[in-house]
């Protein structure tokens, strides 16, 4: 009996593999056929890459070069003093990108948020890394760490009002609020999607806070009690649209309780009015990625570029790519 199942599953199993081997074949011959017939898969992204020259309000000027080649997290002190997260280290910079201190944190930082001029600890600075909270003088000398009770946590990003500290936790897909002593005092908001690794908020003193749904492709403000007051935002691909799965990435904010966004996969630095309406594009894919797009081929990067604001209403520009600190600045006023 054994002996004849063996003569029938072993014709079976070289059937099956002529038909596999068969079939990745004529795959294979398919796409040369496509391709030496100057056929193409590339995507047409234009209408996501190509922006209109009324939109473009900003201009780049000096950058700031980095210390590293691995900083993917940056904030501005009242000062103008910069602060950025390397893979195991943070640098406290100059407004020339000269380096004033090294820090190393004890676990791995992922996000930084500084406190403002009228803050009543003005220049503190607040890192976010794997389950903790460290905290640092505007000196750079440790003060203390707060540790996240959370399963796997995944701390994204610090933003800091008066009052409170607000924690952004994509593991958890929550976003956390402390005191300033470090004591956790609930949570904020609900119902977040978060399917990468990047999930921002900017807090402000008048007590909203604005968080990213990335999975949602919108920004959700809450005022500090919880209660959701607007939304704005939406997926498509239009210009003042959201595109891909999870955007925008970092938002930051400017004077008026204006928005900057950051998006990835297509990276675009946009404005928004308090009310969610694009106003101005400060840098889309070819300006970031400093390269144009060819007919159909996409401008795609896996690249992710942090944002921040400093006291002169500057965008700054973390750019991974070409470890340097971009800055461009407001320069026309054009209707959308």
């Amino acid at each position: 009996m054994n002996r004849h199942q063996g003569s029938v599953w072993v014709p079976l199993w070289i059937m099956l593999a002529v038909f596999v081997l068969g079939g990745v074949s004529v795959v294979v011959m398919r796409m040369e056929s496509l391709t030496s017939s100057g056929k193409s898969f590339a995507l047409d992204v234009s209408r996501q890459t190509e922006v209109a020259e009324s939109l473009l309000q900003y201009t780049e000027v000096i950058p700031i070069g980095l210390p590293a080649t691995d900083a993917h997290a940056l904030a501005v002190s009242p000062d103008g003093t910069l602060i950025v997260c390397g893979e195991r280290k943070v640098w406290v910079l100059d407004t020339n990108g000269k380096v004033l201190k090294t820090i190393t944190p004890q676990e791995k930082p992922r996000c930084v948020a500084v406190a403002g001029s009228d803050h009543p600890n003005a220049g503190r600075f607040y890192v976010g890394c794997m389950t903790s909270i460290e905290v640092f003088s505007a000196d750079g000398e440790s003060i203390g760490s707060w540790a996240v009770d959370a399963k796997y946590p995944l701390l994204t990003a610090i933003s800091l009002t008066r009052e409170n500290v607000y924690v952004a936790d994509a593991g958890n897909q929550t976003v956390m609020v402390f005191d300033l002593d470090g004591v956790r005092m609930g949570e904020i908001g609900g119902g977040y999607v978060v399917p990468s690794g990047y999930f921002d908020l900017a807090a402000e003193d008048n007590g909203l806070v604005h968080v990213v749904n990335p999975g949602a492709r919108r920004v959700e403000t809450y005022a500090s009690g919880g209660v959701r007051e607007s939304v704005w935002g939406q997926a498509g691909s239009a210009m003042n649209d959201f595109f891909g799965c999870c955007n925008p990435v970092h938002i930051a904010m400017l004077p008026g309780g204006r928005f900057v966004t950051s998006e990835k996969g297509i990276p675009r630095i946009k404005v928004y009015d308090d009310s969610g309406k694009l106003q101005s594009v400060v840098a889309g894919s070819e300006q970031l990625l400093r390269r144009e797009s060819r007919g159909d081929e996409a401008v795609m990067s896996g690249d992710v570029f942090d944002i921040a604001v400093d006291g002169e209403g500057r965008v700054l520009v973390l750019d991974p790519t070409a470890d340097q600190i971009r800055v461009f600045i407001h320069t026309r006023e054009k209707g959308v």
